[in-house]
């Protein structure tokens, strides 16, 4: 073989080599989102801002296993689109009261800065050291260990605020029919579906998280 034919061959494999490692399957793996697959659509409008609603209780199982996912999710999240946490009223179902005063503890944590924490330290108490509490003395004590006295914690769990925050929370779920727990809404348009998180991870053969980032930041674009 010529020496010139073999400098055009070698020539060609260095333009085709560098083709192929610009080229984005070779850096990347292409991600794909389906409708009633990965996300459903349960309104025509988006939200006029960017925005994550997470629908959750301090009594559900799979809101504690979900907390550190939706923890890592945040931090992905751009400055401008803001995550709403609601607290729901139908757990635990055989002691509705739990329910409702836990829902107020969680607007009053929001009210008194201490909101992380709280929830925080009520997953712990419940899934960790397996006691489930829910009495207003109860959540009172859980206050004052965060530094919140008791007529503090009092005034704020009646105030104006506290309700507001309560109705917002029990009128978001009605308006996203929630049903179950965890439940994630982007821009006020698409539900995440998280019972298929997992699965279409590894079919994809990517992480769950990587799953769950990617699929609410193409959510926060508004795809139709």
């Amino acid at each position: 073989m010529s020496l010139f034919k073999t400098a055009k061959i070698t020539m060609l494999g260095v333009i085709l080599s560098t083709v192929w490692a610009c080229s984005p399957q070779a850096t990347e793996k292409k991600v794909d989102f389906v409708v009633e697959q990965d996300y459903n659509i349960i309104r025509d409008t988006p939200s006029a801002t960017p925005e994550i609603s997470e629908h959750f209780s301090l009594y559900c199982g799979h809101c504690y296993h979900s907390e550190t996912k939706f923890k890592k999710l945040k931090e992905t999240l751009a400055d401008n689109v803001k995550f709403n946490r609601s607290h729901v009223f139908f757990l635990p179902q055989k002691r509705p009261d739990w329910g409702k005063n836990m829902t107020f503890a969680v607007a009053s944590a929001g009210v008194l800065n201490v909101e992380d924490k709280f929830i925080d330290t009520i997953f712990d108490t419940h899934f960790e050291q397996k006691k489930y509490i829910g009495e207003y003395a109860q959540l009172q004590s859980i206050f004052e260990t965060l530094g919140v006295d008791a007529t503090t914690f009092k005034a704020t769990m009646n105030n104006e605020k506290t309700l507001e925050n309560v109705r917002t929370m029990v009128n978001r779920a009605s308006d996203d029919k929630v049903r179950f727990t965890p439940d994630l809404i982007v821009n006020n348009k698409y539900r995440v579906v998280l019972s298929k998180l997992d699965e279409v991870a590894k079919e994809k053969g990517i992480t769950e998280q990587e799953q769950l980032n990617q699929l609410v930041a193409y959510l926060l674009t508004n795809p139709e």
